[in-house]
């Protein structure tokens, strides 16, 4: 069985890659720099360099950088790219369980015996489960080392 070779990158690194990422078309090495207010333009290539090194992201014709749609990052397997945003998944399964619940309220006459406590109660846990780590995935997203 073979082994992935699994590297991990910096934190500024990780900036770049979502940068490039999140970017709704080709961006210059000084689009990265302005950006993120990196101290150089050296260091915004020396980054750029880095991500290019591991074939995350690919140089365009024009000497610009996209995110290379080959090979995704496993920390992004949990996150749906929406116009240019990065959205948890669990976002989405927060809002099918408050749909459910919506129309659980609409369709059913709400007569608050035991059943309807129940479905109102595992549905408001669900959501707030759902919200709660999908707010989690969000902030550890932008901070820390990642594993490419």
């Amino acid at each position: 069985m073979k082994r992935k070779n699994r590297t991990n990158i910096s934190a500024t690194t990780w900036n770049v890659y979502l940068y490039i990422l999140t970017s709704r078309g080709p961006v210059g090495v000084r689009d990265v720099w302005r950006e993120l207010k990196l101290s150089s333009p050296s260091l915004a290539q020396y980054h750029v360099n880095k991500l290019l090194e591991l074939g995350i992201i690919t140089q365009t014709r024009e000497g610009k950088y996209v995110a290379s749609e080959e090979k995704r990052v496993e920390a992004l397997r949990s996150f749906v790219l929406l116009y240019g945003k990065l959205i948890p998944r669990l976002v989405f399964y927060g809002a099918l369980i408050a749909g459910i619940l919506v129309f659980y309220l609409i369709a059913w006459p709400i007569e608050w015996n035991f059943r309807d406590l129940t479905v109102i109660a595992i549905a408001v846990i669900s959501m707030f489960a759902f919200f709660f780590e999908a707010c989690i995935q969000s902030s550890s997203l932008k901070k820390g080392v990642q594993k490419v």
